[in-house]
C-alpha cells in the first residue's frame, strides 16, 4: 500500500470512530471529533488538498465554543469542589450553561450528520482509494515549516501569536505522526518538547476561555441585578488570575526551550 494512501485511510477511520463516539454519547467524542478534523485538514493540506483542508477546518471551527462550554463546565465543577464559590453560585452558574449546552449539543448534531460532513468523508474515502505514492516530499516540507514557526519564543506576545504558535504545535505533532506511519518516525525528544508544548499552551488556554465565560457570566448578572452572584464571580475572575499568569508563563518557559532546539533533519529525502 503506498504511503498517501495508508494516511487517507488513516485519516477517515480516525473521523469515522470519532463520528461513532458521539453518537454513543462519549464524554470525549466532541474533542475526539475536533482532533480527527484538524488532523484531516492538516493532512489534506500538506499533501495540496486545500479545498478538503478548508471544509476539515470549517467544521471543527463550528464546533469551538461547544469544546470551550464542556471544558469550562468542567472547570465549574472543579471550583465547587475547592470551595471557590458558594454552592448557590455554581447552581446558578451551572443552569445557566447548561442552556447553553442544550444548544451545543443540537450544533454538534449537525456538524455529525450534516451535508458538509457527508462531502467530507466521501472525499476521503474516494482517496483512500486511490493508488497514488506522491506526495512525501509535501509532508516533509511541511512538517520542517511548522517546526520553523516553533523557533521562536513567547515571551513578550501577545493572545493572538499564543493562538498561532498553539496551532503550530498542533500541525507539527500531526504532521510528525503522518511521517511516522510511512515510516520516518520522529525522534522522542522532538515527541516529548512537543507534547509539553501543547500541554502548556492547553492549560493557559482552558483557562482563557473560562475566565472570558465567567467574565460573560458576571455581566449578565449585573444586567439582572443578582448582585450577589456577580459580586461571587468578581472575586473568583481576581482568584484566577495567578493561575492563568501561571499557566502564560509555563508556556513561554516551554516555548524557550522549543526555541533553543536545532530543527529537524530534512525529511524530504524521503522519496517522492
Amino acid at each position: 500500500m503506498k504511503p498517501p494512501v495508508v494516511l487517507w485511510k488513516l485519516r477517515a477511520r480516525g473521523l469515522e470512530d470519532a463520528r461513532q463516539a458521539v453518537k454513543r454519547g462519549s464524554p470525549e467524542g466532541l474533542h475526539d471529533l475536533r482532533v480527527a478534523l484538524r488532523r484531516v485538514a492538516v493532512t489534506s493540506q500538506a499533501l495540496g488538498r486545500k479545498r478538503l483542508a478548508r471544509r476539515a477546518r470549517a467544521i471543527c471551527r463550528s464546533l469551538s465554543r461547544a469544546r470551550q462550554l464542556q471544558v469550562d463546565r468542567r472547570l465549574l465543577e472543579r471550583i465547587g469542589r475547592l470551595g471557590l464559590l458558594s454552592p448557590d453560585a455554581v447552581t446558578a452558574l451551572a443552569a445557566r450553561w447548561e442552556k447553553l449546552a442544550g444548544r451545543a449539543t443540537r450544533r454538534l448534531a449537525r456538524a455529525t450528520e450534516g451535508k458538509r460532513m457527508q462531502k467530507l468523508r466521501r472525499r476521503l474515502e474516494a482517496l483512500a482509494r486511490k493508488r497514488s505514492g506522491r506526495g512525501l516530499r509535501r509532508l516533509g516540507k511541511a512538517r520542517r515549516d511548522a517546526e520553523q514557526s516553533l523557533t521562536r519564543s513567547l515571551e513578550g506576545r501577545d493572545d493572538r501569536a499564543f493562538h498561532r504558535y498553539r496551532t503550530a504545535v498542533k500541525r507539527a505533532r500531526y504532521l510528525s505522526e503522518d511521517l511516522a506511519a510511512i515510516g520516518l518516525p520522529e525522534t522522542p525528544e522532538e515527541a516529548a518538547r512537543e507534547r509539553a508544548l501543547q500541554e502548556s499552551l492547553g492549560r493557559w488556554n482552558d483557562l482563557r476561555g473560562f475566565r472570558e465565560r465567567l467574565a460573560e457570566s458576571r455581566n449578565d448578572a449585573e444586567r439582572r441585578g443578582t448582585v450577589v452572584l456577580a459580586g461571587e464571580i468578581e472575586r473568583l475572575l481576581a482568584a484566577l488570575e495567578p493561575a492563568l499568569d501561571a499557566a502564560r508563563t509555563a508556556a513561554v518557559a516551554a516555548s524557550r526551550r522549543s526555541a533553543r532546539v536545532v530543527p529537524m533533519r530534512p525529511a524530504a529525502r524521503a522519496r517522492a
